[in-house]
């Protein structure tokens, strides 16, 4: 067996001055020092930090419901689908999408505040020609100016259905009754939405006629601000406050009950022969009964011995019992 190369007093010098910085380490390109570089956050750069797992479970809801009323409407088969979520301001989404757009406003009640349906011009146009019986072709006019009232009128019925559907999809969280407020140009000015509003803004995607379009569901952050916790999973809070109230309103009112009280005070045995050929008149004997059990509503809550007092049976309570385990509790 050979020596090692380095013994472990060596061992321990070197790692202790590299430790230190009295021994230089070299690579096979010379030393290596770190350095830092700056690094800037651009302006349209944003952290998305929740995803809004529940918003995008009734999205999911509402395009597959979305679907059939589409193909009922457009009387062709359609496909709508859910593509994203992003939470941006007003203004951002605005110039995202440079084209003239069709803003439907409704208003989500019991929710305080507007929402609005965006439906892009090559989305107005699909929806006008395959609901009068077209093949979906398109256009000659890419860059319209304005919206017919006839492509205004069928891009309301659309609205209809999608709030028809965001009603019964959002049962479960909040008994939604949306009903439309206007439509606006998209280069408009929207009286309860400014740009600087923070919105969600829910994406799908249209497939009909063959020909694929987007439209968007964008809902206000202060609109929808009380379900945010909803949307991101959490439950909510019950408010302690509250509670306390209640338990106390309870608590007063329990002792005003009127329960009924039953008493047990013996037993016997009979055959089910003797059961069946009794007749009224009939006495069935039991023991001498000792003891007797009080239940209130079917509840046994006190044992104790059967007697007479003041001319009349009655039970001297000795012992609660407890309802769930059926022990006695020991007070006399």
């Amino acid at each position: 067996m050979t020596d090692p190369v380095l013994t472990d007093d060596e061992k321990g010098a070197l790692l202790e001055g590299m430790s230190s910085g009295e021994v230089e380490v070299h690579s096979n390109g010379g030393p290596t020092y770190a350095s830092v570089s700056d690094f800037e956050i651009g302006p349209r750069s944003r952290i998305n930090t929740n995803s809004y797992p529940r918003l995008q479970s009734l999205n999911r809801q509402f395009a597959s419901r979305m679907s059939k009323q589409a193909e009922l409407m457009l009387n062709a088969d359609a496909m709508v689908t859910f593509q994203s979520i992003e939470t941006c301001t007003y203004s951002e989404f605005g110039e995202q999408s440079p084209s003239l757009s069709l803003v439907v406003e409704f208003l989500p009640k019991p929710l305080d505040g507007s929402a609005l349906l965006n439906l892009n011009a090559p989305t107005v146009e699909n929806l006008v020609e395959t609901f009068y019986g077209g093949l979906g072709n398109e256009s000659a006019r890419h860059e319209p100016e304005f919206f017919t009232p006839g492509e205004i009128s069928v891009a309301a019925l659309f609205g209809e259905a999608v709030l028809n559907v965001i009603n019964e999809v959002w049962q479960p969280l909040a008994k939604m009754a949306a009903e439309t407020a206007g439509t606006h140009l998209s280069t408009g000015v929207i009286d309860n939405i400014d740009g600087g509003d923070s919105v969600i803004s829910c994406e799908f995607e249209l497939d009909v006629a063959e020909q694929k379009q987007l439209f968007h569901l964008l809902w206000p952050v202060r609109t929808v601000a009380s379900l945010l916790p909803v949307f991101e999973g959490q439950k909510r809070d019950r408010d302690p406050t509250q509670d306390a109230r209640w338990e106390r309103s309870l608590r007063s009112r329990v002792v005003e009950s009127v329960v009924r009280i039953a008493s047990d005070v013996g037993h016997t045995r009979m055959t089910l022969r003797e059961v069946a050929e009794l007749v009224p008149g009939d006495v069935i004997n039991i023991s001498n009964p000792q003891r007797g059990t009080v239940s209130a509503s079917e509840v046994p809550i006190l044992e104790g011995r059967f007697g007479v007092h003041d001319g009349r049976h009655a039970i001297e309570a000795s012992n609660w019992l407890d309802p769930e385990s059926g022990s006695q509790a020991a007070k006399n």
